[in-house]
């Protein structure tokens, strides 16, 4: 049953009627009609700014120590004086927060909403700060390149801590967030649970995903590949932080180079960051290093049709270095390497996921 239901997606899910399901869709829906009106433009201008002043207030939050403090009920007095900050700047990011419906009052005071609360806590404010730190720092640093003439087209090249590190923060919780649903990819939860288990971790930057892997599956080990000098010091630092240095090797590598030969359980590919001159011979390799039954997980910025969304998708995926490579076009690439099944995860989020196995050999004719 449970492999009928992946091969609806992999091989006819949309022309099955999955779509109207929630499974969406390979093909791009209509566009959408052009403004007519200056004060549309205008409008949408209004928007723009409304976003990234909000944006900037809920980041003021995280990174004031304020949001911290949420967890526990308080005057806005008492928030002003345990953060040394004026009453009516702590009144204003409260109302920002309340116009999301992330704070609630009762008797003066004020605290997070039950939707807000985990994020009170240490490891919850450093997924938020993280969540608005990574596109406002790198929008900002977009914006300095494009005027100065100093973009380059060549893939992420960030160098700036902060930046790495929120992306790592994020990778770190996109990983717990997932790990629930490996189960349902056929064998790879007992491959990861058993001694020998090895994960490759291609474009590992501060090694986040492999430390969460790890931490998970105490047999697991990891090869983590980042060719960049100073998002492979940090992996380091981070996997010696974590204990793991005996169990994670960072390792200065392109993916494109890679030697081994069945020895992985599980690949994670953010196909994102590798430009359209390497992305094929990139998935001969890490069909050729996985074993047999095993999987890679393909991540994808989803961008299909016109919308705010897909466009800014498009933006971050030709920034990063993947041009606009969409899904439908890294499907058959993955077909032609040899991985079948190939599956597009269940899913309307912005960053998508595909799964391909390398084929057991008890499958193959």
């Amino acid at each position: 049953m449970l492999w009928r239901a992946y091969a609806l997606l992999s091989h006819g899910g949309d022309r099955f009627g999955l779509g109207s399901v929630g499974l969406g869709s390979w093909r791009m829906p209509a566009s959408l009609p052009a403004f007519r009106k200056a004060d549309d433009v205008l409008k949408v201008l209004e928007e723009a700014d409304t976003a990234i002043w909000s944006a900037s207030a809920l980041s003021a939050c995280a990174e004031s120590g304020l949001l911290a403090r949420l967890g526990q009920p308080a005057t806005i007095g008492e928030l002003a004086l345990a953060l040394s900050l004026p009453p009516a700047l702590v009144q204003t990011l409260i109302d920002s927060l309340a116009s999301f419906g992330f704070v609630t009052w009762e008797d003066g005071r004020v605290r997070a909403s039950p939707a807000l609360m985990p994020f009170t806590s240490s490891e919850g404010v450093e997924t938020f700060r993280a969540a608005l730190r990574a596109p406002l720092l790198q929008t900002e640093d977009f914006r300095h390149k494009l005027t100065t003439g100093s973009l380059r087209l060549d893939g992420w090249s960030h160098t700036d801590d902060a930046i790495i590190e929120a992306q790592g923060t994020l990778t770190r919780h996109w990983t717990a967030r997932a790990l629930p649903k490996l189960k349902f990819l056929p064998g790879l939860v007992p491959q990861l649970e058993a001694p020998g288990a090895a994960l490759l971790d291609v474009g590992a930057g501060a090694a986040g995903l492999s430390i969460a892997l790890c931490r998970h599956f105490p047999r697991l080990n990891a090869v983590a590949l980042e060719p960049a000098p100073h998002p492979a010091e940090l992996g380091e630092r981070h996997v010696r932080q974590a204990g793991l240095a005996d169990r994670i090797a960072v390792r200065r590598e392109r993916v494109e180079e890679l030697r081994e030969d069945r020895a992985f359980d599980l690949a994670f590919l953010p196909q994102m960051f590798l430009p359209d001159a390497v992305i094929e011979e990139a998935l001969r390799r890490i069909f050729q290093a996985l074993k047999p039954g095993g999987w890679l997980l393909v991540a994808v910025l989803s961008h299909d049709g016109s919308g705010k969304a897909s466009a800014v998708n498009r933006l971050k995926n030709l920034l990063w270095g993947g041009n606009t490579r969409d899904m439908a076009r890294i499907k058959p690439l993955l077909e032609a390497a040899g991985f079948d099944p190939v599956i597009r995860a269940p899913g309307r989020q912005s960053l998508r996921m595909i799964c391909a196995r390398r084929p057991n050999l008890r499958d193959l004719p």
